[in-house]
């Protein structure tokens, strides 16, 4: 059995690791839970019903939901490594490992060996950002996204945007627009400002022939002025993060700085994404890519 003992980040950061966790389970068959994920539960279609399509995956992992808690205390790498050490020392035949793999490491492999072996004859207690298994979450990727599919009430105001935003143009650019905890992420190196963000969309807008219909779907997490995107069709997003993200993933194109929310969008819906790495960044088709965590 796996347990996903850390809370890494936001959502697109932990819908990436439980995914890279699902991904792996289902191609080598044991049991995981993931407690980390519990506050974004309610808004997916697996995690809300405990339903992984026939899966030993779940959420929870004691009967009892309070003991859980008890992973409150191990959210510190520090105080992690001390369990690390103690599992250590433990004898050979219990097939157990507590394994950290930080965000300023190197890629932890979910099919090596040293993960494995506990993984279906013990416990893996992991905590940390970087595990990954990107050969089987291709592999595992409709399956992925099928388990993460927003819970109806969200999946029904997507439709319902995007409809709307689709009757008035041919071609949909979805617009990350990352502010909040941006304002301090990177000091700030992503926090760019209304005319970036118009300056770039115009240059995605002049790609296409003049007769092409683009509009641009805003999704942003700060209020920002429509007036200074003139001459640009605009819709706004309905401003709920787990709405925004997929209707980000229902668009032809994403644009936005660097973020696994973005990637999450292009992943689940195989749309071309480009992240802005400055503020000057010259922008072509070409510089769209889908995101398959490669």
């Amino acid at each position: 059995m796996v347990i996903v003992t850390k809370r890494t980040g936001q959502l697109g950061n932990r819908l990436f690791l439980f995914a890279h966790f699902v991904a792996n389970a289902a191609e080598h068959r044991y049991a995981l839970a993931n407690p980390s994920f519990r506050a974004y539960a309610p808004y997916f279609e697996a995690t809300s019903t405990q339903d992984f399509g026939g899966l030993p995956i779940r959420l929870q992992v004691f009967r009892r939901a309070r003991f859980d808690y008890v992973f409150q205390l191990v959210q510190h790498s520090r105080i992690f490594r001390v369990l690390q050490k103690a599992v250590q020392l433990l004898p050979r035949r219990l097939a157990a490992a507590a394994l950290l793999a930080d965000e300023d490491g190197p890629d932890f492999d979910l099919n090596q060996p040293e993960y494995l072996t506990p993984a279906r004859q013990g416990l893996v207690l992991a905590h940390g950002w970087m595990f990954r298994d990107k050969t089987h979450l291709r592999r595992h990727a409709p399956l992925i996204r099928q388990l993460f599919a927003p819970v109806a009430v969200h999946r029904r105001a997507v439709e319902q945007l995007i409809g709307l935003c689709r009757q008035q143009c041919a071609v949909l650019v979805g617009v990350h627009m990352r502010r909040g905890d941006y304002a301090t992420f990177a000091h700030g190196a992503f926090y760019y400002d209304n005319a970036t963000y118009a300056a770039r969309m115009r240059e995605v807008q002049a790609q296409f022939p003049a007769t092409t219909r683009v509009a641009f779907l805003l999704c942003s997490n700060e209020a920002f002025d429509a007036r200074d995107f003139a001459g640009l069709v605009l819709h706004r997003a309905t401003g709920h993060f787990v709405e925004d993200l997929y209707a980000l993933a229902a668009c032809d194109y994403v644009l936005g700085p660097p973020s696994s929310y973005s990637m999450w969008a292009s992943f689940y819906g195989g749309v071309p994404l480009c992240h802005l790495h400055h503020p000057d960044q010259r922008l072509t088709l070409n510089d769209f890519q889908v995101f398959l965590d490669t």
